[in-house]
């Protein structure tokens, strides 16, 4: 039979979560944009909230990302740009190098990001901007249900 030799297969950031105790994971096979992973989270949680089942949300919000319309993109954006607006005049209220003005910066980059991915999406041609499989396929769930 043989050694078996270790792998990223058994190794993973999931293995670590239900080792340490987790009764559940839900991760990626791969990196995904960051937007996309966003995107995703929002559904899978609108499912969850419905009452289905991880692996059933899980396929309902890959579904939903896939399906997802440049239109519906464009919704996304004025709350996303508010927030930063937002961001940006509670600045001053936060001291350079404190823990609340890095927890500010952080929130910051992360909405300032998103505006900058979503106006990529709204000036491309894709009707579907999600709809390849390295967007929505990548996710799985892990451990019980």
């Amino acid at each position: 039979m043989g050694i078996p030799s270790l792998t990223d297969d058994i190794l993973t950031l999931s293995t670590g979560f239900l080792c340490a105790g987790a009764r559940r994971v839900v991760s990626t096979l791969w990196a995904v944009d960051d937007l996309a992973t966003a995107v995703f989270s929002i559904f899978y949680y609108e499912h969850r909230q419905q009452g289905k089942s991880r692996p059933e949300a899980l396929r309902q919000a890959q579904i939903s990302l896939r399906s997802l319309r440049k239109e519906d993109v464009k919704e996304i954006s004025p709350a996303a740009e508010a927030r930063e607006r937002e961001l940006i005049n509670s600045r001053k209220q936060y001291s350079r190098g404190s823990v609340e003005y890095r927890d500010w910066e952080r929130e910051y980059k992360m909405y300032a990001r998103f505006n900058r991915l979503i106006k990529a999406i709204e000036s491309a041609t894709e009707e579907f901007p999600f709809s390849h499989p390295s967007y929505w396929s990548a996710f799985i769930c892990q451990g019980l249900r």
